[in-house]
């Protein structure tokens, strides 16, 4: 059993600062206790605890603002490193109404108002610089309300992590390649069937002639086969090896195209599914070198693209 430390037991429950207002109140309070203990006047007392009482009520008014505060946040099911993500925040508060709220976590995001029992969403966009998989921090919550004095905070240890993908680099898919970059001869397309038009198909790629259907999309696939499998081999740069392979596996996805992957000891098999694609992006993002494949073919497969 791990027992909190000294620090943890003596560590303020709450988050606490000055706003700019709050700097000129405390000099002004400051200014009254210095007179009121100089010169004795009554009146001067008078002021000084009705500033106190003022200070006192606005504490309280904060503290009833954030008790009661829930959070949970929700990173997104695809990421890429270097790539703007949406990170999601749901915020709730059982027993009461909370106003002038600020979410505090990759960014600053501000609430106006939480309606007691309903949840506010909000999100936020954030940039990973690496691939691989990331614990996200914790998640504060603070409030100037009532008087703009005091800024009061709360903290949610939210045990959360997100996998980032590797970044998507552009690369030309027109034929497949061996593993000395010669063509293999596969270069031939048909049109396999239609689909929905996507947003990011190539206008080529449209059959006008069916737009009775509505705006559908060409399909296509090699001549000597169905399907793409993207191989990995040792050598050459890990980062922009596996950027490549992730921009294909998305783009191979778009397109509705069965697609699969060998590198090292793993072999994801051929699929079209999001599952199957997420499963591939999984083992982009997490792998750390990349030796001699123990699969470069599959039977039937149309295309094999060497990295």
């Amino acid at each position: 059993m791990k027992y909190p430390s000294l620090f943890e037991y003596l560590k303020s429950p709450r988050g606490f600062g000055l706003t700019k207002s709050g700097k000129i109140f405390f000099v002004f309070l400051l200014a009254i206790i210095l007179s009121a203990m100089g010169t004795g006047n009554n009146l001067l007392f008078l002021i000084l605890a009705c500033l106190l009482s003022f200070m006192i009520v606005s504490g309280i008014e904060s503290e009833w603002n954030i008790r009661h505060l829930d959070v949970e946040r929700a990173p997104p099911l695809e990421i890429y490193a270097k790539r703007p993500g949406t990170i999601s925040y749901t915020v709730r508060n059982r027993k009461r109404n909370s106003s002038r709220l600020t979410l505090t976590d990759s960014g600053r995001i501000k609430l106006p108002r939480v309606t007691k029992g309903v949840p506010e969403n909000v999100r936020t966009e954030t940039t990973f610089m690496k691939r691989g998989r990331h614990r996200l921090g914790r998640v504060s919550i603070s409030t100037t309300y009532p008087y703009g004095l005091f800024e009061k905070s709360i903290s949610f240890d939210l045990d959360d992590e997100v996998l980032v993908f590797p970044e998507p680099i552009p690369c030309s898919l027109t034929a497949s390649f061996g593993p000395s970059g010669e063509s293999t001869g596969h270069e031939h397309e048909s049109i396999s069937h239609v689909r929905s038009y996507a947003p990011g198909d190539v206008l080529s790629s449209i059959a006008w002639k069916k737009q009775r259907l509505g705006l559908v999309s060409k399909v296509v696939q090699g001549g000597g086969g169905v399907g793409t499998l993207i191989v990995l081999l040792p050598g050459g740069e890990i980062e922009h090896k596996l950027g490549t392979a992730t921009f294909l596996i998305l783009d191979l996805y778009g397109k509705g195209l069965e697609f699969g992957i060998s590198a090292n000891a793993f072999f994801s098999g051929m699929g079209v599914s999001l599952s199957h694609k997420l499963k591939i992006l999984e083992f982009l993002s997490l792998v750390q070198s990349i030796g001699e494949p123990e699969q470069r073919e599959v039977k039937g497969c149309g295309h094999v693209i060497y990295l």
